[in-house]
């Protein structure tokens, strides 16, 4: 594949980490003179669409894409209700895939790049087009796992040979889902690009009290917050136990307001959205209970602020924290074992920072 001088990314949100993946991403490649420009679904907060035109000096629209997984997450009531909806906004695909294959005629793109598996029209566009396609993995699409498909087995193969030149797999764990589907030349795992230039300038915390974290939006239901809230219960009093996030107003979503019935239950702040820069000075300890996740970028910020993890033994949390050496891995849905690894990081401050300063080279 030739090196391009100007690639189109199509996202599926302003918002989350494939989107800061994507925004590291374009940076890197403007270091390297290649320029960048997207289409994004119209979502996230004004500052979150505000970086995404910043790191396209403003070549960036915001259209409705059509998505493979809303429907599939969603009750299946409510799944021929999404499609009409989706197929209405999209009018049939045709207005959001027109919308892309435009906007890589208008900004000259050489390459088309899909920054997650969920959103066909990058590759669509792409072949109509006679371009190379990039399209990345960064969700756990096997059976049981949150995310699923309209296509899988040989048939999802098919499909992304026909629509992809390579698939990049953010991890192990989304790679095995593609296993004997593409050839080896056609699947690459790559973790994802973060910039930890901040993290790695942390020293030691200082003084407070000790502080347990999860990070992760309150919206999120893959996250697995209550498993982290009956832990906290079960240790209440040993620390502070904090949960960092979007927190949306009460009533505006019924699991946010279950997750803040069990955290008032359990004495565990909800502290709404702060950046992962101002996250990771107050903690000791980082907390992610979920074993459904394909990375794990805030378990790489902590490692690289050299905070150790305790983390679920499944996904691609499993690949990042090396049990005994930068953190502690408890079975999956366990919150007893959760709580277990947590209180043995609590009672060993010098455990913690020796998986501390391991979790720092590991993260390098």
């Amino acid at each position: 594949m030739p090196r391009p001088s100007t690639v189109l990314h199509v996202m599926n949100a302003a918002a989350g980490g494939a989107a800061l993946s994507t925004l590291g991403l374009m940076r890197a490649l403007e270091q390297q003179g290649i320029a960048s420009s997207a289409v994004c679904f119209p979502n996230g907060d004004a500052a979150e669409r505000q970086a995404l035109l910043d790191a396209t000096h403003g070549r960036a629209e915001f259209v409705e894409l059509y998505t493979w997984h809303r429907k599939i997450r969603s009750a299946a009531w409510k799944r021929p209700l999404l499609e009409l909806r989706q197929w209405v906004r999209t009018r049939g695909r045709v207005r959001s895939l027109g919308a892309v294959a435009l906007a890589a005629r208008r900004t000259r793109a050489q390459l088309v790049h899909t920054n997650t598996i969920l959103t066909p029209e990058g590759g669509q566009a792409a072949r109509a087009l006679g371009l190379p396609h990039v399209w990345h993995l960064r969700e756990l699409i096997g059976p049981g796992d949150p995310f699923q498909l309209p296509l899988r087995g040989p048939a999802l193969g098919r499909y992304l040979r026909r629509h992809a030149s390579v698939v990049i797999a953010n991890s192990g764990a989304s790679a095995r889902n593609l296993a004997g589907l593409l050839d080896a030349d056609r699947l690459a795992t790559i973790p994802n690009g973060l910039e930890l230039a901040p993290f790695l300038a942390l020293g030691p915390k200082v003084g407070g009290p000790l502080v347990v974290g999860m990070v992760a939006s309150v919206t999120s239901r893959t996250k697995k917050h209550a498993l982290f809230l009956e832990a906290a219960r079960r240790l209440r009093g040993q620390a502070e136990f904090r949960i960092y996030g979007h927190l949306p107003a009460e009533g505006d979503d019924p699991y946010a307001d279950e997750v803040r019935r069990l955290a008032q239950q359990a004495g565990v702040q909800l502290c709404g959205f702060l950046s992962a820069e101002a996250i990771a000075p107050q903690l000791d300890l980082l907390v992610h209970p979920a074993d459904n996740e394909s990375f794990g970028r805030t378990v790489v910020e902590a490692m690289a602020a050299g905070r150790p993890v305790v983390g679920a033994n499944g996904g691609g949390v499993a690949e990042l924290v090396e049990a005994g050496v930068t953190g502690w891995l408890a079975p999956p849905d366990d919150a007893e074992a959760l709580a277990r690894a947590i209180a043995e990081a609590l009672q060993d401050p010098a455990r913690r920072a020796t998986f501390g300063a391991a979790g720092r080279e590991r993260a390098r």
